[in-house]
């Protein structure tokens, strides 16, 4: 089991720098963060970001950063491309495109950005990343989709290798569905029924994408919940630990 370290919300970017050095250090699989600009209230700032990723990756040198998840309601396609790339290359390819359709809806709500239906989310963000791997391969690309529409769209230089796509599904079964035909990587909530559910669904798929678990509160026995969760199927898993992250050195313990 691989684990990454998810650093809970913090505006402390000197314990941030420093948790992620030691993670790098003591073997972490990867470091994340929560991805969104809006703070619910003034009193709970928090780092993140595409500026974060990239002072990280100049601050690292072998664990991934893999955001947990970018909303791609927040991002025209054209961003994603440029963000994604220049990080891809500064990091030396340790950075994956970690991102969901979009959930945090109070967030929306605050900046006066639309929320689309439910299914609109999900197909928007299967074509998303259907243009992002063509630019990725250094095409100009054309794209007429229902949701994205491209006319020679390029954006370079690109990554040097294909950049993996980890998306977020939390407890969305039809986003499970329709991402095991696209994603490199699914990632799920801590919970034993969606982890089978998504199980199944890769198991059934002809890409057979990876999983992942996100945990945001610790189960009493994490130690033997890993070992149950692998036994299911989960390849990596996401811990949350919390500013100013002297859990750290305890979590290594948890390291294969």
């Amino acid at each position: 089991m691989r684990i990454g370290v998810n650093l809970g919300p913090t505006g402390n970017w000197s314990a941030i720098v420093a948790a992620a050095r030691a993670a790098d250090v003591q073997g972490f699989d990867a470091l994340s963060f929560l991805d969104h600009f809006h703070t619910d209230k003034l009193e709970w700032p928090y780092l993140s970001g595409w500026s974060l990723y990239g002072a990280l990756a100049m601050s690292t040198r072998r664990i991934k950063l893999v955001p947990m998840v970018i909303d791609r309601l927040n991002y025209l396609p054209g961003v994603l491309a440029k963000e994604t790339s220049v990080l891809s290359i500064l990091s030396s390819g340790r950075f994956e495109l970690g991102i969901g359709a979009g959930d945090f809806f109070q967030e929306a709500r605050a900046w006066g950005l639309p929320i689309p239906a439910p299914q609109t989310r999900i197909d928007g963000l299967k074509e998303t990343i259907q243009v992002l791997r063509q630019v990725w391969a250094g095409r100009q690309v054309t794209f007429a989709g229902e949701h994205i529409h491209l006319t020679n769209a390029a954006s370079t230089p690109v990554p040097a290798q294909p950049m993996r796509v980890v998306v977020g599904a939390g407890n969305s079964r039809r986003l499970i569905q329709s991402a095991v035909t696209y994603a490199d990587e699914i990632n799920v909530y801590a919970d034993d029924e969606i982890i089978r559910f998504a199980a199944e669904q890769i198991a059934s798929a002809p890409r057979s994408p990876s999983l992942s678990v996100y945990v945001w509160e610790w189960p009493a026995d994490i130690a033997a919940k890993l070992a149950s969760w692998e036994a299911m199927g989960v390849e990596r898993t996401f811990l949350t630990i919390w500013d100013p992250f002297t859990s750290l050195a305890d979590m290594a313990s948890l390291l294969p």
